[in-house]
């Protein structure tokens, strides 16, 4: 493999890590917070504390769930950078080297 092929991968390499790296750093949702018994609720439960979610924690959850998730759009992004640079890089590595090897 020549320099001119490893460069390219190498810099593909780093994309695909720099992309896994800015997916997992997505902050995960709002914590729940529990309202006593008795008391008005959203009428969904936190799963973890067996407890109802109160209806303004509720919305702050709801809303995360809609909301576009930048670091894992942007991490997407790179990683498929990453994946299709590596693929240009085989391709033109290959050509170049069957020229070098057909050549004078």
């Amino acid at each position: 493999m020549s320099v001119m092929t490893k460069r390219p991968l190498a810099v593909a390499g780093a994309l695909v890590a720099v992309g896994i790296v800015v997916v997992l750093l997505q902050p995960g949702p709002p914590e729940a917070e529990c309202v006593p018994e008795g008391t008005p609720s959203s009428g969904f439960v936190d799963s973890d504390r067996d407890c109802p979610i109160s209806q303004e924690s509720w919305a702050e959850i709801s809303e995360w769930r809609s909301l576009p998730k930048p670091f894992r759009i942007l991490g997407a992004l790179l990683v498929l950078a990453g994946v299709v640079m590596a693929g240009v890089a085989v391709v033109v590595g290959r050509r170049r080297g069957d020229a070098e090897a057909s050549g004078p």
